[in-house]
């Protein structure tokens, strides 16, 4: 009994079928592949029909690639996934052959015939299992609930009840409307996450990844704390590319842990200076992570609006982790890299400058207004091209093939995500549970804005210690968003301070996925580093709850409280850098700790009250420590300038 459950309650493992299994993966990945290129740009294929292919096709493929628990190890496919893989093809074969009653048909009012109920039965039972595989049996708890929620909420009496739905009906809105497994959320699995994560593999193949760390270990590696800088500014730069934090701390982390352990930083340190710059990534424009395109989704706001938003809050978030370091490391007297083993800026920019170049065409298609996703695929073929600058850079045939495996792998777990999610929020719509809980929201903050805010964020935090990002903001979205706004809070401001705290639950303790990936390369333990990493990435919490009382640091406002804004949050961030740090220029004494770290918030604060106040603060604890800092910025002047010959 005990190792059935502990089967139940492990992830699969990753494995490559052989022989004629594998040439069959490789056939269905190339098809899908095709298939998206081809509704993406010559078809206007209705969004469901394309969700239903895509998605089922995509299961298909999981169920070849991952294991049923994670002690199923080697490559051997048994028999039974096989089955299942093919069962999904022929699910996805009944949706194309039935495609017009499906996009025609009055649900509910028209019956569904009994071998639709099984087709339908057979997704649903499929989706729960890999949510399972691939995410890990917290999102199905949640989603295992709410099913029975669906079934047996009309027992309930009072306000949480409601009315009687048989398996007809429920699989009806789950599987045959958009409301469910093949929704509005599906489609951000079909087109966003596809092509981003495809230009993410194939930047990352082609080089990108080694350029920006060696970008970032030229500007930053000589100086005190370099390694720890650089984990800082590469972490950021790929992170913003791949919207992954998992997947940036695998590659980043793999240099900078070691790095920043062999100039003298703890492991725990380490592992958190990793995590936290990792996390900022989907935070941070231009492509962010998967849940900002959810956010697209469910509030009809482009993402390019989305993005700009974000520039500001995403930028100070990494400032202040910059700043941490480097009190940090002037404070342990942490060294740099070796001045032999770090490049120039020019030299690195001579050897690795192209991969600049898709960067710059995906900005500019944003700026011009181009979807998104096709922003993706040019900024995918420019990475392709350049990467044939160089013989060793070349994504050559053999090359890309590899990439477009990596890239359904890579993918699965989103798709499993976006198929519960859909469940997840057509069961909540159908059930009316989101307004349920918004009045249990409401009931609980008393109507006040500030503990709205603070429920809402509690909420989040606690739906992403069991699911991840996309999952807790959907679901939190869901929730919680209808009472943000219903209390005043704009829609832009409110659905992205919840995305801000759904990226957050990466680094948040006890299930903070960033750290465990973290902890595994520091050989750490991933509890410290977690707490130590929410307390690097404080900024962040702190940011959501001032955007929303003032929006000028989305850039909505006049220039001149932007202006402000922009200024007074830049110099409370650095403020507070040094509060936590206990340094600049010299040590702090506690009560000057304490007076910048109130001042710094205050100063992030986009309030002119509250402005003034934090920069007498500021002024009384350090106008007299500025000739001491001032010392100290002329020596890293010198070394920066070094680095830029």
């Amino acid at each position: 009994m005990k190792g059935i459950l502990g089967s139940l309650f492990s992830t699969g493992s990753i494995r490559e079928p052989e022989g004629w299994l594998r040439k069959f993966l490789l056939l269905l990945i190339i098809g899908i592949t095709i298939f998206q290129f081809y509704v993406i740009l010559f078809s206007a294929m209705d969004p469901f029909l394309h969700n239903s292919i895509f998605i089922t096709f995509m299961l298909a493929i999981t169920f070849l690639v991952f294991s049923f628990n994670g002690t199923k190890k080697g490559n051997k496919v048994p028999v039974y996934d096989i089955a299942i893989s093919f069962a999904l093809i022929g699910v996805g074969v009944f949706m194309i052959t039935y495609s017009d009653r499906f996009l025609t048909r009055w649900p509910l009012a028209d019956p569904l015939t009994m071998m639709e109920i099984i087709v339908g039965s057979i997704t649903l039972f499929i989706v729960f299992e890999v949510t399972r595989r691939t995410l890990g049996f917290g999102m199905l708890v949640i989603v295992s609930v709410l099913v029975l929620y669906a079934f047996f909420g009309h027992l309930i009496p009072g306000t949480f009840g409601h009315e009687q739905y048989n398996l007809m009906q429920f699989v009806d809105q789950m599987v045959y409307t958009v409301n469910g497994v093949y929704g509005s959320i599906a489609s951000v699995a079909a087109t966003y996450v596809f092509f981003f994560v495809l230009f993410g593999n194939l930047f990352n193949a082609s080089g990108g990844g080694n350029f920006f760390y060696a970008l970032s270990k030229a500007l930053t590696g000589r100086v005190a704390g370099g390694p720890a800088k650089v984990a800082v500014i590469s972490s950021g730069l790929y992170g913003s590319i791949s919207g992954s934090p998992t997947a940036d701390v695998a590659t980043t982390g793999s240099f900078t842990i070691p790095s920043m352990k062999k100039v003298g930083y703890s492991p725990v340190y380490a592992g958190a200076i990793e995590a936290t710059a990792a996390t900022g990534g989907s935070i941070l424009p231009p492509v962010m992570g998967s849940a900002a395109f959810l956010m697209a989704e469910m509030t009809g706001i482009s993402y390019s609006t989305i993005a700009m938003a974000a520039l500001i809050p995403g930028l100070l978030y990494y400032l202040a982790i910059f700043c941490q370091v480097h009190f940090q490391a002037k404070k342990l007297k942490m060294a740099g890299y070796d001045d032999e083993t770090v490049p120039t800026v020019m030299g690195v920019m001579k050897e690795m400058g192209q991969f600049m170049i898709p960067i710059l065409v995906l900005v500019i298609t944003l700026e011009q207004g181009l979807t998104p996703v096709m922003g993706a695929i040019l900024a995918s073929v420019a990475t392709i091209l350049v990467s044939y600058f160089k013989k060793e850079t070349r994504l050559t045939p053999k090359k890309l093939f590899q990439t477009m495996i990596e890239t359904t792998t890579r993918i699965s777990p989103l798709v499993a995500v976006c198929a519960a999610a859909g469940v997840v929020a057509g069961i909540i719509q159908v059930t009316g549970l989101g307004g349920k809980f918004s009045s249990l929201i409401h009931a609980a903050s008393g109507g006040s804005i500030f503990m709205t805010m603070l429920v809402t964020m509690l909420v989040c935090i606690i739906f992403g210690m069991g699911m991840p990002t996309p999952a807790a903001y959907v679901l939190t979205a869901v929730l919680a968003a209808p009472i943000m706004i219903e209390v005043g809070i704009d829609l832009m401001q409110a659905h992205l301070f919840i995305l801000y705290y759904a990226c957050l639950s990466a680094i948040t303790p006890p299930v903070a996925v960033a750290a465990y990936a973290a902890a595994a390369i520091a050989d750490a333990n991933p509890m410290k580093i977690g707490f130590l990493a929410c307390r690097l990435g404080l900024v962040a919490f702190i940011i959501p709850f001032m955007f929303v009382y003032d929006p000028s640091l989305l850039l909505i406002g006049s220039t001149t409280s932007i202006v402000i804004a922009i200024i007074t949050a830049t110099i409370g961030v650095i403020t507070l850098a040094a509060g936590l740090e206990g340094w600049f220029g010299v040590m702090l004494k506690k009560w000057e700790r304490l007076i910048l770290i109130a001042s710094g918030i205050l100063l992030i604060y986009p309030n002119i009250l509250s402005s003034v106040i934090g920069l007498i603060g500021v002024g009384l604890v350090l106008a007299p420590k500025i000739p001491a800092f001032v010392k100290d910025f002329k020596g890293q002047k010198i070394q920066l300038e070094q680095a830029a010959e």
